[in-house]
């Protein structure tokens, strides 16, 4: 081989080597676990209620939300009930291709079904990012806590080949209405975010690689 085009090969390696480590870049690391407050498993407002009440609202008191509300919206999408290890949104041969995620003004947080517990790290904040890259919806910037749900449908990719995308699918619609009925019974307003480009989402949040996100929930106090 030629000098040249020794040069070039060794060149387009590179870039393609480059490239391949910017799309897997590592994760951002986590740096506190804490227990999460107990969810509560009773309320004032019937399921019934609950259903006819709930409304999609886009507008956000700027007041945080406090841990344990947290808590108990993830629960509600991810949560582990009765005993076992099962959720209380269904997931096709209980392989369970979600994770949730909490973004606030200074925050990061993972939410570890097991154990009802949350992995959290600091952050600037990445609301104003992700609003970008949902086709600038204002609520996603405004609300003081930002629900994603991500999916990893390689989970169920062993059992259900073809069909492991559109089960993930399914099961982000399960676990979304879970949260936006568990946030009307605490007279939060929230919305359901579908228009999202998921990948750069997910790079944006620094999620692991298989990873993408596919669904935000903004939420808060009503304005």
């Amino acid at each position: 081989m030629k000098r040249r085009e020794l040069l070039v090969a060794l060149a387009a390696g590179a870039i393609a080597e480059g490239t391949a480590s910017l799309a897997q870049a590592s994760p951002a690391q986590f740096t506190h676990e804490t227990e999460l407050p107990k969810p509560k498993l009773s309320g004032s407002v019937s399921l019934e209620e609950a259903i006819e009440r709930r409304r999609s609202v886009r507008r956000f008191a700027p007041d945080p939300l406090p841990v344990d509300t947290i808590g108990q919206l993830l629960w509600a999408g991810q949560g582990i009930t009765g005993t076992g290890r099962f959720r209380a949104a269904p997931s096709a041969g209980a392989l369970y291709p979600l994770e949730l995620y909490v973004v606030t003004p200074a925050q990061v947080m993972h939410y570890l079904p097991q154990g009802h517990r949350a992995e959290t790290r600091d952050s600037p904040d990445l609301r104003p990012k992700l609003q970008a890259l949902a086709v600038g919806q204002e609520s996603v910037g405004s609300a003081p806590a930002l629900i994603v749900i991500a999916a990893d449908a390689g989970r169920l990719s062993e059992r259900y080949g073809a069909r492991a995308r559109p089960y993930t699918d399914h099961e982000v619609g399960h676990a979304a209405q879970n949260i936006l009925l568990q946030a009307t019974v605490l007279g939060l307003a929230a919305v359901p975010v579908a228009a999202v480009d998921g990948p750069p989402a997910a790079r944006t949040l620094a999620l692991p690689a298989a990873q993408t996100v596919v669904y935000l929930i903004p939420v808060g106090l009503p304005a």
